[in-house]
């Protein structure tokens, strides 16, 4: 009897230490690998480098005043050049003609009767690029539409230029023509406003003579 209990004991501690070797180790190898990317934000800083008094930040310009003027007129055809110095595209968005009331009867009756004509050419990588009428027509219908011009994506890549215009005309037609605008929509919007399709516009009255306006133009780009 005693043998076998002898024989039972050895059996049972070698199937304990099986287990210990066989399965109760669980260590496996690890290790792991890591990824970085820096970003950095970029900066717009679209200029304005030619077309008048330029401002020391490049931000405004003044334009050749207008005038003394006849009933009947056009401004000369004044080109301001902008340029992207930033390090990102700059993307033209939309436009905003704006003038102040003076609460002066003639400089009102001016407003009033005044006519404006949008012009800009786009940059050289655009493909279709050319010359195009932004907007034209009565300036306070300019100065009430907001945006004047919704624009269509123009992108002026760092390094490059475009060229705008705004003149001022009555009594004739300006250098922009005979439309409110070589865009559809724009011109959709400017007649639906208008009530009707462009005509020429009459010449000045006695009530706009002595007056004074001071339009801007305000380009919005994004980027």
């Amino acid at each position: 009897m005693g043998n076998s209990r002898k024989i039972l004991t050895a059996g049972a501690v070698g199937v304990a230490a099986l287990a210990l070797i066989g399965t109760g180790a669980g260590a496996t190898f690890t290790d792991a690998v890591h990824a970085n990317r820096t970003v950095t934000a970029g900066t717009m800083n679209v200029q304005i480098t030619a077309g008048g008094n330029v401002s020391a930040d490049g931000k405004s310009v003044t334009m050749p005043a207008v005038g003394p003027t006849g009933s009947t007129f056009e401004s000369t055809q004044q080109l301001v050049t902008v340029k992207n110095k930033g390090n990102i595209p700059a993307t033209f968005d939309s436009f905003q003609m704006s003038a102040t009331p003076s609460g002066n009867a003639n400089d009102n009756a001016l407003f009033a009767q005044t006519n404006v004509c949008i012009r800009t050419t786009d940059p050289a990588s655009v493909v279709d690029g050319g010359t195009w009428t932004e907007g034209n027509g009565p300036l306070s219908a300019a100065v009430t539409l907001n945006p004047t011009v919704k624009e269509n994506p123009v992108v002026l890549h760092p390094g490059e230029t475009m060229t705008f215009s705004v003149d001022f005309y009555a009594g004739k037609d300006s250098i922009c023509g005979t439309t409110y605008s070589d865009g559809p929509s724009t011109a959709a919007i400017w007649q639906g406003y208008l009530g009707g399709p462009y005509h020429t516009p009459a010449s000045l009255t006695n009530a706009a003579q002595g007056g004074t306006i001071t339009p801007t133009l305000t380009f919005t780009l994004t980027g």
